[in-house]
């Protein structure tokens, strides 16, 4: 029994329709690495699926990745844990303007958010502070020098930096009070 080309695909269309959202998701990203291009622009490519979904994507762009040295992906997320596992350079774009790119291994390893109180704040070397924001307690500031503030300022709260607290620290606008 022989199909026409429209008959099967309207087979394979039903057929995809009735994929969950994840397997959709994989196929999409499939379909673009089958192409073996040495650029690929993915955008969320995991946006709206669970962690299984999403790691198996990430391991398959890792895999495409791995190939061929000569290859990039340029992916847009809001999924940082995505974006720290899977990139070598970070952009952060707000408002249109690049307002940072960073090496992903510095970014996570340099980065750190300080928190300390008004006093703490009002003695403390603000060189490498990178951005600051009142709270009630005192001060959140982001740092591009963790070490730094480890070895001279041993007081005070460091955390190590993610992706989540520059665009915390970076994007949002200041409460008004």
């Amino acid at each position: 029994f022989l199909r026409s080309a429209k008959e099967q695909d309207l087979t394979l269309d039903t057929a995809i329709k009735d994929f969950s959202t994840g397997m959709r998701a994989k196929l999409r990203v499939l379909t673009a690495v089958s192409h073996k291009a040495d650029l690929l622009i993915l955008d969320e490519p995991t946006a709206g699926l669970d962690v299984v979904a999403r790691e198996d994507i990430l391991d398959i762009l890792r895999a495409y990745m791995e190939e061929d040295e000569n290859r990039a992906i340029l992916i847009t997320s809001h999924i940082s844990s995505d974006l720290e596992g899977l990139c070598d350079d970070i952009y952060m774009i707000h408002n249109g303007k690049v307002v940072l790119h960073e090496d992903t291994d510095v970014l996570l390893g340099k980065y750190a958010v300080l928190k300390v109180n008004l006093e703490q704040y009002e003695s403390l070397d603000r060189a490498y502070i990178v951005k600051e924001k009142k709270t009630k307690y005192g001060y959140t500031l982001l740092t591009n020098e963790k070490q730094y503030y480890l070895d001279n300022f041993r007081d005070i709260v460091v955390e190590n930096g993610t992706i989540d607290d520059l665009i915390l620290m970076i994007a949002k606008k200041e409460d008004k009070k």
